[in-house]
């Protein structure tokens, strides 16, 4: 015992340090991103010193106050990416009749590359004093400017700009399955870019999360029995087939409250409502691969398309009065009857074309000789 005391006793002591004082009203040190930044900048050459790189020279282009848009413009596009606006007042004003006054604004979209020899991103816009001006603008169509044949439009004609569909900006990351099918919403929906390893189970599991889903056929190959890369879902409730085209479907989220002691919280919890949150549940991918949704005809107006009254599988009767099928489209199984493929497997070829005997070649069947015996001397 007395050993361990004098060990004890021969310990370093810890000299007396005063106590440290931080200035609480002080301003927060700057982070080490605030002190990247700072530092880039000092680094980088401000307008007054000029940098000591040597830069390509860009073109000079006249300096030119703010311009309005005017009521008469052109687009004017397959522009070379070299071109510069100067460029384009000398291609007009040297190629028509009016001054260089008579255009007001030349308005070229640049690229966000920092590269100076791209002046454009293929297509600009210039506005003119007057409606004639434009007119003989627009006759310098697929002229030559450097190098490129240039397509000039009046600048209010949308002409061939594919509309927009009306669940277009809803579906953000979904956009393909949006696609207008030209249909109206129905419970039958096409999907197609699937997986060839995508089953009928799968596409049910699957869509099951928009609705009950009440048939799922698949094409398949003859030989290996697997998917083609489309299928037909049909569901329970418009609004499923709806979600399924959509992409998503919006369910709402289950918050669990915490549990407080002060039952006057409580109360006032009680009291005022809470919207209930909602997510979005994706179902426009499979197999790793994004799907094309578009709502497809009833099983029953396609089939009445095809083989109704007027339906284009309707026999034509010819001339001589013998009836001869139409050349039609081969219907998908899910679109026919099972009645119809039946008569189909057992009936038997029409030869109406043929005269008697050539018919009974052709079946198979065994015909009787007819005719003389020619003998030789």
């Amino acid at each position: 015992m007395a050993g361990i005391g004098e060990e004890n006793h021969k310990k370093r002591k810890l000299p007396q340090v005063s106590e440290i004082e931080i200035d609480v009203s002080a301003p927060e040190p700057p982070s080490k991103k605030a002190l990247r930044k700072a530092k880039k900048k000092a680094a980088e050459p401000t307008e007054s010193e000029p940098s000591t790189q040597a830069k390509p020279e860009a073109p000079a282009e006249t300096p030119t106050a703010p311009q309005k848009r005017s009521d008469y413009g052109i687009w004017i596009g397959n522009l070379a990416f070299s071109v510069s606006k100067d460029d384009l007042r000398r291609f007009f004003t040297s190629n028509c009749s009016f001054a260089e006054t008579t255009i007001t604004r030349v308005h070229m979209p640049k690229p966000s590359d920092k590269n100076p020899r791209i002046h454009n991103k293929g297509f600009a816009y210039v506005d003119f004093s007057n409606l004639n001006a434009v007119k003989e603008a627009m006759g310098l169509s697929e002229q030559l400017l450097s190098g490129r044949r240039v397509l000039i439009k009046d600048a209010k004609n949308y002409e061939g700009r594919p509309e927009k569909s009306q669940g277009e900006g809803q579906n953000n990351g979904s956009a393909s399955s949006t696609a207008a099918s030209g249909r109206p919403p129905s419970k039958r929906v096409f999907v197609g870019n699937l997986g060839f390893d995508a089953t009928k189970e799968v596409i049910e599991e699957h869509f099951a999360k928009c609705g009950t889903v009440t048939n799922v056929h698949v094409a398949t190959f003859q030989d290996s029995g697997k998917c083609k890369g489309y299928a037909w879902v049909e569901f329970e409730e418009l609004a499923a087939a709806e979600a399924a085209v959509r992409g998503f479907k919006m369910v709402a989220e289950e918050e669990e409250e915490e549990e407080e002691g002060d039952s006057d919280q409580e109360s006032n919890k009680a009291k005022k409502p809470q919207k209930p949150r909602q997510r979005r549940v994706w179902v426009n991918q499979l197999l790793g691969r994004r799907m094309r949704m578009e709502f497809a005809e009833d099983a029953t107006t396609r089939y009445k398309k095809r083989f109704g009254k007027d339906g284009e599988g309707k026999k034509e009767v010819s001339s001589d009065g013998v009836a001869e099928p139409a050349a039609i489209e081969e219907a998908g199984a899910e679109e026919k009857p099972h009645h119809t493929r039946s008569k189909a497997r057992n009936s038997k070829p029409e030869y109406s074309r043929y005269d008697e005997g050539t018919v009974q070649k052709l079946s198979g069947a065994i015909v009787e000789a007819q005719g003389q015996k020619i003998t030789f001397d």
